[in-house]
């Protein structure tokens, strides 16, 4: 036996193994979108909406993907992992599309002829095929696993984003609002409320103001009324003169 035909004897074989394994792992898939099919008809209706919508898009991700194999120059250059992939996939469809039953017709008929394998048939190494199997499946599974991490980090991207945003925001609104309790602003509420000829009354004022340390709004609405607080003050004075003319008296 010459050196290619122990090449082609290797890339039979491999071919061989390679289609026994895209059709069992398409029929996993297969079983799957069954499984999909119950839990949407199972759902209450927004959940089963956005699962159908899941299932659309893969629905149409299948049938861009098979699409070529209707061609004759799609074959003339196709790898066998290219008719792999696309005989998986035409298996894990076509219980659900007409156009994925016919996609896998027409890659059993051409493998057949190109290559002399029934796909339904390869004749491959049993053994082979589990090996194969399993390390397809490990390749999914973190392939699988590698998209969840990035779309958590996406997730985690945006609430991160969205806290910035937040914290940048209330950050702003602070220094746009003026300082409230300022030795300046009490010296200015001085000389205002001094024009007014009331001393009692200033000091009064600003020593709610200074306490409490609001603005004047919130200050008087919780103490008393610069009235109030006068004329507290006039009667005190005027009880301490008659207590001075009694004792005079």
């Amino acid at each position: 036996m010459s050196e290619a035909d122990g090449m082609d004897d290797a890339i039979d074989g491999a071919m061989r193994t390679g289609l026994m394994v895209a059709s069992r792992i398409g029929e996993q898939l297969a079983r799957m979108r069954e499984e999909d099919q119950r839990t949407i008809a199972a759902t209450e209706e927004h959940r089963a909406r956005q699962l159908q919508d899941r299932f659309d898009a893969q629905h149409a991700a299948a049938r861009a993907q098979l699409a070529p194999v209707a061609r004759e120059d799609w074959w003339d250059k196709a790898t066998p992992a290219m008719i792999e992939r696309a005989h998986q996939t035409a298996t894990a469809w076509k219980s659900y599309d007409p156009e994925a039953a016919q996609a896998s017709e027409r890659i059993r008929d051409q493998v057949q002829t190109r290559y002399g394998i029934d796909v339904n048939n390869t004749g491959a190494d049993e053994a082979s095929v589990s090996a194969a199997l399993t390390r397809a499946q490990q390749t999914r599974l973190e392939a699988e696993g590698e998209r969840a991490k990035a779309s958590a980090a996406r997730t985690d991207e945006a609430v991160a984003a969205a806290t910035v945003a937040t914290a940048n925001r209330q950050d702003r609104a602070d220094r746009s609002e003026p300082a409230w309790d300022t030795a300046q602003r009490r010296q200015q509420l001085a000389e205002s409320l001094e024009s007014k000829g009331d001393r009692e009354a200033v000091t009064s004022r600003l020593l709610a103001d200074k306490h409490q340390g609001a603005p004047a709004l919130a200050a008087a609405a919780r103490t008393p009324s610069l009235a109030k607080t006068s004329k507290m003050a006039k009667q005190g004075g005027k009880g301490k003169t008659l207590a001075r003319g009694g004792l005079e008296r």
